[in-house]
């Protein structure tokens, strides 16, 4: 598949965490935009219209991100744009969470525990955009 003309958002507030995904979204090819806050994260993704979202859960709250998904599905110009969901829940809290058991309330297609080493990030976006 190619990354020409495919484009990726980053919805993160960890600006470290956008710094070096980028870099690895930017090399392979992929056109590459970010928001650090999820309260503007809808506002951009309308503006950008990404092929593809990479969204953390731990923002501006516990759980910006489940937000932020919820609010994407419900537009219906991004209701079916892949949803990666690269997140650190799973370290810092008791809590578990996955796509494929939680679908109804995690209304992502994929959920990676940061850190992501950047062949698997690369994987896995490339698998979601042929799926898409």
């Amino acid at each position: 598949m190619t990354t020409k003309g495919k484009r990726i958002l980053i919805i993160d507030d960890d600006t470290d965490f956008i710094t070096a995904t980028r870099t690895i979204l930017a090399g392979a090819g992929y056109e590459v935009a970010d928001c650090t806050r999820a309260v503007e994260a809808l506002a951009r993704v309308r503006e950008f219209a990404p092929d593809l979202i990479v969204l953390d859960v731990m923002m501006e709250t516990g759980t910006a991100g489940f937000h932020v998904s919820y609010e994407v599905r419900k537009d219906p110009h991004f209701a079916k744009t892949p949803i990666l969901m690269v997140t650190a829940i799973h370290q810092t809290t008791p809590l578990r969470f996955s796509p494929e058991t939680d679908g109804e309330y995690l209304p992502v297609q994929k959920l990676l525990d940061k850190p992501v080493p950047a062949d698997v990030l690369l994987q896995e976006v490339a698998h979601l955009l042929e799926s898409a």
